[in-house]
């Protein structure tokens, strides 16, 4: 059972939303603007519908509301070093405007119209994922450089040529998915299910917008990668030698 946050100004979705979160087993609290939702998180707790005051375990979040963009919000709360996990709702689906959205610190997405059922789904995978955080034994190696990008796992840390850069629960948990398979050829199947925690046969292009998001800041150049590489027909491999891992 999980505290959402909902971020949507459109009062039919959003009560749909809400009545299909709730019959999931989620305590929520409708927000239909910036200032609402910046608000409740203001809060020491936030009244959750139907529910125990508390702060929200994950954030489903509209770009497009009346008093602000939503990618204002995402912001904020990564510059306060707030992990919370964020899902993006979003009628903007071009590829730009989804990276542009990880690039803030978004964790997931979902392009309007969806079905119920996959917002469900996304929802309970960012809430399994988000407890990968937690501190991993003294022997793992938590620090690796991969070509222009240093990432400390622990402290989710990140910079590209030495300048903090973030990067959300998903890109840390899919570089580390490929650091903790070197050399080796990893399937979308297998990150589907082990990183996205979705069915492998799950239709979604999430993959290839992470991919195209990390080039950019582990690449020299991002449009002839050498080291995050891309096996056609088969899914992708770090090339160690050129990483620096």
């Amino acid at each position: 059972m999980a505290h959402v946050l909902l971020v949507e100004d459109d009062p039919t979705l959003g009560l749909s939303l809400r009545l299909a979160l709730s019959a999931n087993g989620h305590h929520v609290h409708l927000a239909p603007t910036l200032a609402s939702a910046r608000a409740a998180l203001a809060s020491p707790s936030i009244a959750i519908t139907n529910g125990p005051n508390t702060s929200p375990d994950i954030i489903v979040l509209d770009l497009g509301l009346p008093d602000g963009d939503g990618l204002e919000l995402v912001t904020e709360l990564r510059k306060r070093e707030d992990i919370t996990p964020i899902l993006v709702l979003t009628a903007r689906a071009t590829l730009s405007d989804r990276v542009e959205g990880l690039r803030h610190g978004a964790d997931d997405y979902l392009s309007k119209p969806f079905d119920l059922p996959e917002l469900v789904a996304r929802i309970d995978a960012l809430l399994r994922r988000h407890g990968w955080t937690r501190p991993a034994p003294a022997n793992v190696i938590e620090r690796a450089t991969v070509g222009r990008l240093t990432v400390d796992f622990r402290t989710r840390e990140a910079s590209c040529d030495g300048e903090p850069v973030t990067l959300s629960d998903l890109e840390l948990r899919f570089l580390r998915h490929l650091l903790d398979n070197p050399g080796t050829v990893v399937s979308r199947e297998e990150l589907l299910t082990d990183v996205w925690d979705l069915p492998a046969t799950s239709r979604t292009r999430s993959i290839d917008t992470f991919v195209y998001r990390l080039r950019r800041v582990i690449e020299t150049d991002p449009s002839r990668p050498a080291i995050l590489l891309s096996v056609r027909g088969a899914g992708w491999r770090l090339c160690l030698e050129s990483s620096g891992y």
